[in-house]
């Protein structure tokens, strides 16, 4: 189990390529998605530009696959390495065709094994399901985790839990063996800070001697 990072929606005192090395050091990060919620296309191009360079050679450094979060036309003005989709944007067919079939297309499935079917049909490369937990991050209901876990076991596609994600709770998803758990306030709403954060998972992680098996 390794780490999903997602940036803030909107400019935080704490999110900076700096941080984010010195998290990439503390704890396993597989993706880094990019997740700006301005209202305006200008606007979310602009905060992506204000990072990208300086984030881009960490995650190259890193081997942590850099991602978009919906934005078709931010994804053709930078160089990322996938996209992740919602239910209400482009197909992943769509991207697929755009981008080219190595482009990572990650879908949102919410805790439908239908959405899931249609994501593995179309050849996208990972999944996301969630919210787990109540969160601020996104307006919807958390999902049934219990009966969600039913179908885990048998899925061909990887899978990522999402929603609420802290340090408190973040142990009982270790059981449904996700391939990541993805974070945003966990990290950059954390009081003393992101890497602090990193720090505290990292903790609870070798209590139960999980880090040293991921990294």
């Amino acid at each position: 189990m390794k780490f999903y990072l997602i940036s803030p929606p909107k400019k935080n005192i704490f999110f900076s390529p700096e941080n984010i090395e010195i998290m990439s050091e503390i704890l396993p990060f597989s993706f880094f998605q990019f997740r700006p919620k301005h209202k305006t296309l200008k606007n979310r191009i602009k905060f992506v530009d204000s990072y990208y360079e300086k984030i881009s050679e960490i995650c190259k450094k890193k081997r942590i696959k850099m991602i978009i979060n919906n934005d078709f036309e931010i994804a053709e003005k930078f160089n990322f390495d996938g996209i992740h989709l919602g239910q209400t944007d482009k197909s992943c067919i769509d991207a697929k065709r755009k981008f080219g079939e190595k482009f990572i297309v990650g879908v949102s499935c919410s805790d439908s094994m239908q959405l899931y079917k249609k994501a593995e049909e179309q050849n996208a490369d990972y999944v996301a399901f969630g919210p787990v937990f109540n969160t601020t991050s996104k307006n919807k209901n958390k999902i049934n985790l219990n009966k969600l876990s039913l179908s885990l076991k048998n899925l061909r596609l990887p899978f990522t839990l999402i929603g609420g994600i802290n340090h408190n709770n973040f142990m009982r998803l270790t059981k449904l063996k996700p391939n990541n758990l993805a974070t945003i306030n966990a990290f950059w709403n954390y009081p003393d800070g992101p890497v602090g954060s990193a720090i505290k998972f990292r903790k609870i992680l070798k209590d139960i001697n999980l880090y040293e098996n991921e990294c």
